[in-house]
């Protein structure tokens, strides 16, 4: 995730830990449906906004806490989406990329976390982000390689029981084709079917949505998204870019640091400009206080905590 605060030093390190150790996915490839335009257009139900989601470096902070955050009486989730931070695209030895877990993420995975989140009304997600190679959502320059890794993480949404895959386009070293990101969007839609999300963390990819394939754009496609330039409290220029690119108010969150200083402020910008809500990065068993400085704009209720919940 990108950082432009004082905490960017602390996120390089903890993405470098997240992506030096894998273990490697074996994918069984379905039939390709039949698609047409409609099938492509966003399809996870769309979500009452304001809303909040919550990424989180399993790395270092257990999966199960988003659970654990409520407001209200009586109590309601403070989270409509949870996200696992972060699988990665690498290059595999066939010159095809592939989808890889670390040890941290293949462990969440299998864990109970995914059915707990899922149990309480939290939707899903699985992050994936590029590992300093040459494979990442901006280097697929046909619609076939792009299938071709769309179709691996569409097993692991139902392998896991996910509700959806996030795009992270960073950290890759190809040199970045402008319509890989809407033949990637293009054939994740078609795999994943009608009823999963595909959402993306918007950073420095602006000139990726004005590509067209097959009559699309990305904002055409894309369920949500949420851009990462945390602690910039410059909301309206980081967003309406994308505004300008037909995505609509209603699919757009600001991203915060949760151990940054502007959570109050990005909310109430939300809150007073019709966006969608507020995503917050890194969740952990110690992001009461600052979760409350957006659940008291957003929701006007300070966030409290389910007893001997966080891990």
């Amino acid at each position: 995730m990108k950082r432009t605060n004082l905490s960017a030093t602390i996120a390089c390190l903890l993405l470098l830990s997240a992506c030096t150790r894998y273990d490697r996915q074996n994918s069984i490839q379905p039939t390709l449906p039949t698609t047409t335009n409609a099938q492509l257009a966003p399809n996870g139900t769309a979500l009452t906004t304001p809303f909040t989601t919550a990424y989180v470096e399993v790395n270092s902070n257990s999966f199960h806490n988003p659970g654990c955050y409520t407001y209200g009486s009586p109590a309601k989730q403070v989270f409509s989406f949870a996200v696992i931070f972060a699988a990665n695209i690498n290059l595999g030895s066939n010159g095809k990329p592939v989808l890889f877990f670390n040890p941290q993420v293949q462990s969440t995975l299998n864990s109970g976390n995914v059915a707990y989140l899922k149990s309480l009304g939290i939707k899903v997600l699985l992050d994936v982000l590029g590992n300093h190679q040459n494979a990442g959502w901006g280097c697929f320059t046909t619609y076939a390689s792009a299938d071709s890794f769309a179709i691996q993480c569409a097993n692991a949404v139902t392998q896991y029981g996910l509700d959806g895959i996030d795009i992270d386009d960073e950290y890759s070293t190809c040199t970045t084709n402008g319509s890989s990101l809407i033949l990637a969007l293009t054939a994740l839609r078609t795999r994943l079917g009608t009823s999963k999300y595909i959402t993306k963390a918007l950073f420095n990819d602006i000139q990726y949505f004005s590509a067209t394939f097959n009559g699309k754009k990305a904002g055409d496609i894309l369920d949500y998204g949420w851009e990462m330039t945390y602690g910039a409290t410059n909301y309206s220029s980081r967003l309406q870019p994308y505004v300008n690119a037909g995505m609509a108010k209603t699919k757009l969150s600001i991203g915060v640091d949760i151990n940054g200083s502007d959570q109050t402020t990005a909310s109430q910008f939300v809150k007073n400009n019709g966006y969608a809500g507020i995503m917050t990065y890194n969740i952990s068993k110690t992001s009461q206080t600052n979760l409350s400085k957006v659940t008291n704009v957003l929701f006007t209720k300070p966030t409290t905590v389910t007893a001997n919940c966080l891990q």
